[in-house]
């Protein structure tokens, strides 16, 4: 289980366990993170392996709209406004938030030169 994001600028909370409902088995894990000051979001690693990873930009566009200039390991599973949910690998984690950031350092840098 991924417990260190430092080699891309992130810090990461504790895994914890997640129900559907109070009182039902734990059917996955998560732990929330943020990468600098740019992005945070959770990441959810569920019973049967797949890691889905919640993506919420601090810079205020629609993901929607970029989706395709995404280069990813992962795949997008849905996007809207601010927040987007990519499935990945664990060994592929680090540098689809990587990717993340350098993205979203690049727009950053395109709204503050406007």
């Amino acid at each position: 289980m991924i417990n260190d994001l430092s080699p891309i600028g992130g810090e990461l909370s504790d895994w914890r366990d997640v129900s559907e409902r109070p009182g039902k088995d734990p059917f996955a894990k998560e732990a929330e993170y943020k990468v600098n000051d740019i992005f945070w979001g959770k990441l959810h690693k569920r019973n049967t392996g797949e890691l889905y990873v919640l993506i919420i930009s601090k810079i205020p566009f629609n993901w929607k709209e970029r989706v395709k200039d995404l280069k990813l390991k992962g795949e997008v599973v849905d996007a809207a406004g601010g927040i987007m949910w990519i499935r990945t690998e664990e060994s592929n984690l680090l540098e689809d938030l990587a990717s993340v950031r350098d993205y979203l350092v690049k727009i950053k840098s395109q709204v503050s030169s406007k």
